[in-house]
């Protein structure tokens, strides 16, 4: 993370509400210090002032920590996908292995032809043939991104509301103060 986004000290919600965060999200290789630096580039963001903009801030924090790893396992997937394609189990028939073997059904002497002999897969139909071997996997990490990216922006909304009305709110305060003089009464 970059060291210009990271205050020198943690922001730490009240403690009455320390409990909520005692167990971050955190699975595999994931670090609470780098969890609690995110919160905390979040919280000083988006300063909140009581209880319920902590817990929504939590929320978001949450939400946004799991759409990150989220990401990151369909990179993953897909790395995987694609050294399948490059390198398939001798169990595993590709589409393109398929089709061969139908022309070598059909005429045996066609691999002695040179356009029709397998070549080395390039880079870049080795991941096309990955997202395809992938496309299940993909589709159903895309929709719980865009599940947690749904409830993130509601709690982001809500943020915005509740800013919104403190702000009118505060406005109709100092509005209502009367300007005036102090004069000491007649005895």
């Amino acid at each position: 993370m970059s060291r210009s986004l990271v205050t020198a000290t943690l922001i730490k919600p009240p403690k009455e509400l320390e409990q909520f965060l005692d167990d971050p999200p955190l699975v595999g290789t994931e670090r609470r210090e780098d969890y609690e630096t995110f919160f905390s580039v979040i919280a000083v963001s988006v300063k909140p002032i009581d209880a319920i903009d902590w817990l929504l801030l939590i929320d978001v924090a949450y939400l946004s920590w799991e759409i990150r790893r989220e990401r990151r396992i369909k990179a993953e997937i897909i790395k995987l996908r694609q050294r399948e394609a490059q390198f398939p189990s001798k169990l595993a028939i590709t589409r393109a292995d398929f089709a061969l073997s139908q022309i070598a059904a059909q005429d045996p002497s066609a691999f002695k032809k040179k356009d029709l002999k397998p070549e080395a897969k390039e880079a870049d139909s080795m991941l096309a043939e990955g997202y395809i071997l992938g496309d299940y996997d993909i589709d159903v990490i895309d929709k719980r991104i865009a599940s947690y990216e749904y409830r993130r922006n509601t709690a982001l909304r809500e943020m915005y509301l509740r800013s919104e009305k403190m702000a009118q709110l505060l406005e109709k305060a100092s509005s209502d103060v009367v300007d005036g003089e102090f004069t000491e009464a007649a005895e």
